[in-house]
């Protein structure tokens, strides 16, 4: 039985308090939107704790190499492609129950990780490392089960109208929880840690993912289908999700962009590490400082999308992550500037990143058929989850056999390849791409300097569009 009651009453604030982040999306969301967000609060803690930054300064502190880091990290995208032989029992049973199991499920199996100081003391540092990953890769693994379920049960709670406050919603909240989980971890990261910190913030994950099912289960929908599921019918639902050249052509172009994306994500905080000897509690830090900045920016970048379309703000947004890609190679170990300029590069490239994730997971939706809904979403975790899980692979033995210049070589992927696939966006986001308006335009030789110029006023709220 579903309460009657919801938890996030549609409070009365003054005008002033509704402009505030968060806030100022909540209240344009439905009772059901919002209680999709509570589960996301715990949720995100979760996956902060277990799959985020530290998990990466964690298996180099216990000096696991760089290309061995490159396959930890791709755990999280490549085990999505698990998506195409779940799809029939979130049909069958909903995605509903078929996530609530493997959430918990998730949880039980992340406690392996609490084996690693055994496994250390009676065979090395190399078995902490195993134990390492085959806690995080069992965790990936029972998400990759039932994350089937999850745009399915986001399409059917969230009204068209209320996507694109949703998204911006939930980034928001996600990147106020990073801030505050980043500080902790900060904290907890002081000075030279030891491996038990690192698996107290596990723990801390843990504990945060067990509350998060139990607000999962006070989501309402997500029940299965009323008639009988069968192979037949849901091989249908794929053949028609493929047969829709507009929503193919969008997913690879998406693929490839957060291809660029993942290039910078997989070598910056290594890069912090390793060559310019950044201390784990510093680097937090800086991830704290990036989740602030996107919190207070994102809804700038929703109310864009939804005024001038999601095309021209993906377009816009990947063109400034490539930029600030591009500036990381300014970055030179030892030199006295790159101490000042790091953690700002770190903050504009999450700002922009997090803004083009938006953006594009609010395209998607709409390209989605509510008929086959779990084709759709299927076929689009299988394509971006590849694109994701393979750049990590690819960047971690670039670097392991590059050194300095693998790292460069990343940084360059990063911001040709997004400036590419800027220029692509325009093409395929929902089928047709709005005008520019002449006061947009800028000559040939200019366009650059202007597409990043109005990029920072979106960001900043300058733009008309959040007037």
């Amino acid at each position: 039985m579903e309460p009657s009651e919801d938890p996030l009453p549609k409070w009365g604030v003054t005008h002033g308090w509704r402009r505030v982040p968060i806030l100022s999306g909540l209240q344009e969301l439905d009772p059901a939107p919002r209680r999709f967000l509570l589960f996301i609060v715990f949720n995100v803690v979760s996956w902060q704790c277990i799959i985020g930054p530290p998990l990466v300064l964690f298996a180099r502190k216990i000096d696991m190499p760089p290309s061995w880091v490159g396959f930890l990290i791709s755990f999280t995208p490549l085990s999505m492609l698990l998506v195409v032989i779940t799809g029939l029992l979130v049909t069958r049973f909903g995605p509903k129950r078929v996530m609530f199991i493997t959430w918990t499920l998730r949880n039980l199996v992340a406690c392996l990780v609490f084996a690693m100081p055994w496994a250390m003391a009676r065979w090395g540092t190399a078995a902490g490392g195993y134990v390492l990953m085959g806690a995080t890769f069992g965790f990936c693994l029972m998400r990759a089960v039932g994350a089937g379920g999850w745009f399915p049960w986001l399409h059917e709670v969230v009204p068209e109208t209320q996507r694109g406050a949703y998204f911006s919603s939930e980034a928001a909240i996600a990147q106020m929880l990073g801030v505050i989980v980043a500080i902790f971890q900060a904290w907890v990261l002081r000075g030279d840690p030891g491996p038990d910190r690192f698996i107290a913030i596990y723990a801390a994950g843990i504990a945060a993912g067990f509350f998060s099912t139990y607000w999962m289960y006070r989501v309402p929908g997500g029940r299965g289908a009323a008639e009988p599921v069968t192979i037949r019918s849901d091989m249908a639902s794929y053949r028609r999700t493929i047969g829709d050249r507009v929503f193919v052509r969008f997913v690879v172009v998406a693929s490839l962009c957060f291809s660029t994306t993942s290039w910078l994500g997989a070598a910056s905080v290594l890069y912090l590490r390793d060559a310019l000897g950044i201390s784990s509690r510093v680097i937090m830090i800086i991830t704290a400082l990036g989740s602030l900045c996107i919190m207070l920016t994102i809804r700038h970048w929703a109310r864009f999308a939804e005024r001038n379309g999601s095309a021209q703000a993906m377009h816009l947004s990947l063109a400034g992550h490539a930029a600030a890609s591009a500036a990381f190679l300014l970055l030179w170990p030892g030199a006295a500037w790159s101490v000042w300029l790091v953690a700002p590069l770190m903050v504009v490239a999450s700002v922009f990143g997090a803004a083009f994730w938006m953006t594009t997971h609010r395209a998607m939706l709409g390209l989605v058929h509510a008929t086959d809904r779990v084709g759709y979403s299927n076929l689009w975790t299988v394509g971006t989850s590849l694109m994701l899980g393979l750049t990590p692979i690819a960047a971690g033995f670039v670097i392991d056999h590059g050194g300095l210049w693998g790292f460069r070589i990343c940084f360059l992927a990063a911001s040709i390849g997004g400036l590419c696939c800027a220029w692509l966006c325009l093409r395929v986001a929902e089928g047709t791409t709005r005008p520019v308006p002449a006061r947009h335009r800028a000559p040939l030789f200019l366009r650059p300097a202007a597409m990043l110029g109005r990029g920072v006023r979106i960001t900043i709220g300058l733009d008309e569009s959040n007037r």
